[in-house]
C-alpha cells in the first residue's frame, strides 16, 4: 500500500508542469495547408458584474501563431461592447491598460465593428509589450471600459506561457 501511494505521489509531479494554467491547441486549415497555435488563458470574468448575464462575459487572452511566421495577441470575449475609443476604417482603437506585479503599462488595442475581440497587433510594439509581460508575469490585470458598465479588469493566468510558446510558435515575428 506504501509503494502504491508512493507511486501515485511520483506520477502526479512527474506529470504536473509549470506551465499547466494556458491551454494550447492546434487548427489546422487543409485548404490553405497551414497550422496555427493558440495559447490562452483560463476563462477570466470582470472584477464587477456587467449588466448582460455573466456567462456572456467570459473572457481569454489568446497569443496564436503560424510557426516560421507571425503571431498574434488578443482577448476574446463571448460578448463585447466597448465605450470609447477613436474610429478607424472599420474598428476601434482603445488605449488599454494592463497593470502587473510591476506597475501599470499603456498599450493601443483594436476592435473591429461587430467582433467580439479585442487585437493588440494594430502597432506592433504593442503586440510586443503584451507578450513580453505575459513572459515576465504569472498574471495579467487587463481592464477595459464596457458600455453601460464602466470599467472592470479581468485577471488572466498566463503562467507557463513561455514554455508553450517556445515549445509552438518557434521563429515567428
Amino acid at each position: 500500500m506504501k509503494k502504491i501511494i508512493i507511486v501515485t505521489i511520483i506520477y502526479f509531479i512527474l506529470n504536473s508542469h509549470s506551465f499547466s494554467e494556458m491551454k494550447h491547441s492546434v487548427s489546422k486549415d487543409e485548404f490553405k495547408g497551414t497550422t496555427s497555435h493558440y495559447i490562452m488563458s483560463n476563462t477570466a470574468y470582470p472584477n464587477k458584474p456587467l449588466s448582460f448575464p455573466y456567462k456572456d462575459t467570459e473572457s481569454n487572452l489568446v497569443v496564436g501563431c503560424k510557426v516560421d511566421s507571425h503571431y498574434w495577441v488578443y482577448v476574446y470575449f463571448n460578448k463585447l461592447n466597448l465605450l470609447g475609443g477613436s474610429i478607424g476604417d472599420g474598428y476601434y482603437r482603445h488605449s488599454i491598460e494592463i497593470k502587473t506585479k510591476d506597475g501599470f503599462h499603456q498599450v493601443n488595442a483594436t476592435k473591429d465593428f461587430s467582433k467580439n475581440f479585442v487585437d493588440f497587433d494594430f502597432i506592433p510594439q504593442d503586440k510586443k509589450t503584451v507578450k513580453k509581460l505575459m513572459e515576465e508575469n504569472d498574471e495579467l490585470w487587463i481592464q477595459f471600459n464596457h458600455y453601460q458598465d464602466g470599467e472592470r479588469f479581468y485577471k488572466y493566468d498566463t503562467r507557463g506561457f513561455t514554455e508553450l510558446f517556445e515549445k509552438n510558435c518557434k521563429n515567428t515575428n
